[in-house]
């Protein structure tokens, strides 16, 4: 008893002393750090192992302590405490954290995750691999830190673990590692991209050079080539290699072909400049066919030379060949024929007469034709200008000999004609007509010799005689008309007709005395006729007057409508874009006005409607110019519009249709007709623009609703494993694989309301929330259930603890069956509670026991702000007191969750107090604590 008054407090049997000598120890002096870590190291008692690590401050020699305990229990609480002092404020500077990184540089990981500094924990967390990261990334608490890592990490695989450790913890850092993991997989997809193609074009260039060269070939190395050379992006050295191998090949032989086809495109332009000339040669007249001969066979020679130089480098084509041949040949036939014409002259001169003219020129359309004659030009080609002229010239020979026939004859034939009429003209009784005939055909017959002037002068004699014959009988046979004729003129004298149809049998009278022809006695009864038919026309007169000034009168009406369209025509500013609409109406209305009024004298009205015809047709010829200029901007809009319903469909063609109609509107007047047919093509058009947009609407909406319900299943899912979710492990596989999906899920259309888009993350985000609730209170149970199972395991052990040191087996079997019947997977409250167990049958102190659960039930009283028991009052000031020497005035004890926690838990696994004590103190604690 003595040697225990003498003794530190540290090295007191009783744990509550062994406390407060602790509490006293200074961790800066060496010996008693010495002393704080061999409590912290070697006591027997938990609680006092806790204390002294509180009271060390000294991160190196608490971390050596670690090293020396070698991970057990006491070592991982000793690295909890190096963690608390790394994430003390201020607890040491930048110099500070370095010598201890120098000093130990396993601490590395521990600092970049608990250090208060950022430089500090920046300059940690810049040097480690990407498994540490990970490490860090799961211990640390630090924003900074989190983002800092996320920005770290290389591989997909770590970011989707980096995101899985920060799930629910730290947003920013999630939507970093979320925007790194995008970033990566749509580097790696560009990568694959351009991989495929060098791998594309590689293959391509190998084919192009192992394989036969073809006339497609030439295409596709340029554009090959091209694309080669418009890569942007870094290409392997083996990849570029194997290119360049096969390239030079290519090439090589790229440029053998295109000699090949220079030659061959330079044997083309010859056939086609030979085709050309050929052309030119046969457009040519006679005259400047003669003239270029001689340039023409220069011509021939070069071509042909020229040929034989490209023949020599590469064979033409058969068919090039035989074009070649066949049209040199057909040109060398020209210019042979060219020179058999121009050796072809007439042989009069200007002194020879005509006849020998009219031989000569005989005789040289016919060499001319004799040898178009046997002239045999190939079919295909075009015949020769000089041909044709010929052929035209003896055309118009052939046809002035035959119209010189032809004229002969007819003159020939008029003078029988008018033979003929002598003898009908004598025998009709018109005379003086035979008579004037008979003075033409005399003067005609002189003009003819040989058989036709004694043939028609036979004829003439014998008309002649008729006619004397006709003469003498003429007087008798019409004295009589005339006598009738002057009769029936006075009878119209007195007859009550109207004005209208007596002027007409006026007129009809005077017609067939006309038509008796002149005569002797025609002037015997003439003037008895003409003194009858005055008399007659004055009694029309009046009647005629009257017409005449109504006629008159409807003119001068009319006339003022010519005049207005005259006065339209001249006062309307043409030039300057009138109001071709008001033009019409006015034409319109003028020209119905004008037709109105009908009775006029005919040819005055005649000539005022041609007057009215040409200053209307002057206007309308105006309008047709805007008719025609307007319904071509209208034809123009139907095209436009056209054009419109066949492009590919898109929104912003209604915006252009819009402008189209409303530019159709603008449009000045047009002609009815036309103007009805433009504007059905055009609005076919037009509803057909509509209607295709509607459908392209209707499927974009369609698509979208897609896109948008995909997200919205997802969330969905997310939801529904939020309300059902059971097991962990499997859980957070589908949560997983969902944000995966989600993530993958195309970006929703731009043109979405921007609240739709922030409502579908929103959303999302707060599926996402639910999920991480459910997450942790999927937790929670589990812990409840793993609490309940240590509770009831606490519980057995009370019951061996009181079975004593030497406990009958057959209860111990009962408490052991039992025991084995609770499942308790944690492993930590495993070895907790086991530590406990195994400490029921042994000689402990229980006192010491006693004493420190009571403490806890009083430190749990203070927490929770209860009364402790009357005897335990004392005790609880001391503590107290204690405390507040400790932390000062003014502090606070902890009583949150986690804090009632830890303390039920250190209560349930401590050793069991003594046995008539354990009960009391377990309903005084538990009692305590449900009060919370």
């Amino acid at each position: 008893m003595l040697v225990d008054i003498f003794k530190p407090g540290w090295k007191s049997s009783s744990v509550e002393k062994r406390r407060k000598a602790i509490a006293g120890l200074d961790s800066d002096n060496i010996d008693q750090q010495k002393t704080l870590l061999q409590l912290a190291a070697d006591d027997a008692d938990n609680s006092v192992r806790m204390a002294a690590m509180q009271q060390l401050t000294s991160i190196a020699a608490l971390h050596e302590l670690s090293i020396k305990l070698n991970g057990n229990d006491v070592a991982r609480d000793v690295e909890k405490r190096v963690n608390e002092l790394l994430a003390i404020h201020h607890a040491m500077d930048e110099e500070q954290y370095s010598n201890l990184l120098k000093r130990y540089p396993e601490l590395q990981i521990r600092i970049a995750a608990h250090a208060d500094s950022s430089t500090i924990r920046t300059t940690a967390i810049k040097t480690l691999s990407d498994t540490q990261l990970l490490d860090v990334l799961e211990a640390t608490v630090y924003t900074d830190s989190r983002q800092l890592i996320a920005d770290k990490l290389s591989s997909i695989e770590q970011l989707e673990s980096a995101r899985k450790i920060l799930r629910g913890k730290d947003k920013s850092a999630e939507r970093i590692i979320k925007t790194r993991i995008e970033s990566i997989r749509a580097h790696q997809k560009q990568l694959a991209e351009n991989s495929a193609c060098v791998e594309k074009l590689t293959e391509e260039v190998e084919y192009l050079a192992t394989h036969d060269w073809l006339p497609e070939f030439r295409v596709r190395c340029m554009a090959h080539r091209d694309q080669w050379d418009s890569l942007t992006f870094d290409i392997d050295d083996d990849a570029r290699k194997r290119y360049q191998k096969a390239r030079e090949v290519v090439d090589s032989r790229f440029e053998q072909q295109r000699l090949i086809d220079q030659t061959q495109e330079s044997q083309n332009s010859l056939v086609n400049q030979l085709t050309e000339l050929l052309q030119v040669t046969a457009t040519r007249d006679l005259t400047a066919s003669i003239e270029t001969l001689n340039e023409t066979e220069t011509q021939q020679q070069k071509l042909a030379a020229d040929w034989l130089v490209l023949s020599e480098i590469t064979a033409p084509d058969s068919k090039l060949l035989n074009q070649y041949n066949k049209t040199l040949d057909v040109w060398l036939k020209s210019t042979q024929l060219i020179a058999r014409f121009a050796e072809l002259k007439p042989d009069s001169t200007e002194d020879s007469n005509q006849a020998e003219k009219d031989d000569a020129e005989s005789k040289y359309n016919q060499q001319v034709h004799t040898l178009l004659k046997h002239l045999k030009w190939p079919s295909g080609f075009t015949e020769l200008q000089l041909v044709k002229e010929l052929k035209q010239q003896l055309k118009e020979w052939r046809e002035a000999q035959q119209a010189a026939i032809e004229i002969h004859e007819q003159k020939l034939s008029k003078v029988h004609k008018n033979i003929s009429a002598i003898f009908r003209f004598s025998q009709s009784g018109n005379l003086g007509r035979a008579k004037q005939i008979a003075q033409k055909v005399e003067k005609a017959i002189s003009k003819f010799d040989g058989k036709d002037q004694s043939a028609l002068q036979e004829r003439f004699e014998e008309a002649s005689k008729s006619l004397g014959n006709m003469d003498d009988w003429k007087n008798f046979a019409t004295e009589p008309k005339y006598l009738e004729l002057c009769e029936a003129m006075e009878l119209l004298t007195t007859s009550k007709l109207h004005a209208d149809k007596l002027s007409t049998e006026l007129k009809a009278l005077q017609q067939q005395w006309k038509a008796l022809g002149h005569s002797e006695i025609s002037d015997q009864y003439w003037t008895r006729f003409k003194t009858a038919a005055d008399q007659v026309y004055n009694t029309c007169s009046t009647f005629f007057e009257q017409r005449h000034q109504r006629h008159k009168a409807n003119l001068e009406k009319r006339q003022q409508y010519v005049d207005q369209l005259q006065k339209l025509l001249e006062t309307t500013d043409w030039d300057n874009s009138p109001d071709y609409k008001a033009v019409q109406s006015d034409v319109r209305s003028i020209s119905e006005r004008f037709s109105r009024i009908k009775d006029v004298d005919r040819q005055a009205g005649q000539k005022q409607w041609k007057q009215f015809s040409t200053s209307r047709d002057a206007v309308n010829a105006k309008l047709d110019i805007a008719y025609d200029a307007n319904i071509t901007l209208k034809q123009q809009l139907i095209d436009q519009t056209e054009a419109l319903a066949n492009a590919t469909p898109k929104d912003e063609n209604l915006a252009a249709l819009k402008t189209l109609q409303i530019r159709w509107k603008k449009i000045g007047v047009t002609r009815r007709e036309q103007d009805q047919k433009a504007w059905k093509a055009f609005k076919k058009h037009g509803d057909l623009v509509y209607n295709r947009v509607q459908e392209l609407r209707q499927q974009h909406r369609t698509e979208t609703d897609q896109q948008l319900q995909a997200y919205r299943d997802i969330i969905k899912a997310i939801q529904q494993l939020a309300k059902t979710a059971s097991n962990l492990n499997e859980a957070d596989q589908q949560f997983t694989t969902l944000q995966a999906s989600f993530a993958e899920l195309p970006e929703l259309p731009s043109q979405l309301p921007e609240k739709l888009i922030d409502g579908i993350q929103r959303d999302y985000l707060k599926a996402c929330d639910q999920y991480d609730n459910s997450h942790t209170q999927i937790i929670k149970n589990q812990y409840r259930k793993q609490l309940d199972a240590l509770r009831k395991k606490a519980e057995l052990c009370g019951l061996q603890e009181a079975l004593g040191v030497s406990p009958d087996e057959s209860e111990l079997q009962k408490i052991t069956e039992q025991w084995d019947l609770i499942e308790l997977s944690n492993i930590e409250l495993m070895r907790r509670i086991e530590a406990r167990r195994n400490t029921a049958q042994t000689d402990i102190d229980r006192t010491a026991v006693t004493a420190e659960r009571r403490m806890m039930c009083i430190q749990l009283e203070i927490t929770m702000g209860v009364d402790s028991p009357s005897e335990d009052k004392a005790l609880r000031m001391q503590y107290q007191l204690q405390q507040m020497n400790q932390s000062g005035l003014g502090q606070q004890l902890d009583n949150g969750t986690d804090r009632l926690e830890e303390m039920e838990l250190e209560w349930l696994c401590m050793p069991g107090a003594e046995s008539q004590q354990q009960k009391l103190l377990d309903e005084r604690f538990q009692s305590v604590l449900r009060s919370n």
